[in-house]
């Protein structure tokens, strides 16, 4: 009995010196790690931590990716269209992409797309790579999204984040139809936004909807990775 309350002791006091020493230095890496061994204390499970070797570089460190990955992003031309949320994330994505275009605007639907690719069509700004976020502040339908794919057209990679919007109804609506036409056009990737981040409500401000500075950098974290593996130089 008297060892067992030894090891607990032990491990209480490493709980809080960990944990303590994390809070001081908040990057997505030791977050993670915090979140992993607490869960051998609450049970509960969110993050985990990285799947890859991250680079030991200020940006490697920062946004948790490989050497590859950023080599591979400093190479690619990247056009974004977006809402609050690409607002929000320009500065984080601009940080470890060759070239972002960005067309971004608060409270922008999907219906608006159509017009901004004709523009950057017709000013030669749309990139091989086509960063999307769009969903965010209302329902689409399966006819906009394929008009906005087979406008962007089939010698562009598209990258297409799904939504987190906590309480709306079309939340789960419009990313299933995001699903369907990753799954249906063979140049459209899902960045699935809403399954890295459902469990990480500290990555975002009181809305629970636009990240902070921690959520801006998983995100860009997130969609680096996707452009990584299947960008288009």
């Amino acid at each position: 009995m008297r060892h067992q309350r030894v090891i607990n002791w032990a491990l209480g006091l490493f709980a809080i010196i960990f944990i303590g020493g994390a809070l001081i230095i908040p990057t997505p890496t030791i977050k993670k790690q915090v979140t992993t061994f607490s869960n051998l204390f609450t049970g509960q499970s969110t993050t985990k931590a990285p799947s890859h070797q991250v680079a030991d570089s200020k940006l490697g460190q920062k946004y948790q990716l490989s050497t590859s990955d950023l080599a591979t992003l400093n190479n690619l031309k990247v056009t974004g269209i977006g809402d609050s949320i690409m607002v929000r994330t320009t500065s984080d994505l601009k940080a470890v992409l060759g070239q972002f275009t960005v067309n971004a605007k608060v409270g922008r639907q999907v219906s608006a797309a159509p017009a901004i690719i004709t523009q950057l069509k017709d000013n030669q700004q749309l990139a091989k790579n086509v960063l999307i976020n769009l969903g965010t502040n209302g329902p689409t339908d399966t006819q906009t999204i394929d008009s906005i794919i087979n406008q962007i057209g089939q010698h562009h990679e598209i990258f297409w984040v799904n939504t987190r919007v906590p309480g709306k109804a079309w939340q789960d609506s419009n990313n299933q139809l995001i699903a369907t036409a990753a799954k249906k056009y063979a140049n459209v990737h899902l960045v699935d936004w809403l399954y890295v981040s459902q469990d990480n409500r500290n990555w975002f401000i009181d809305d629970n909807l636009h990240p902070n500075t921690l959520g801006e950098r998983e995100y860009t974290s997130t969609v680096g990775q996707a452009l990584a593996k299947y960008g288009r130089k």
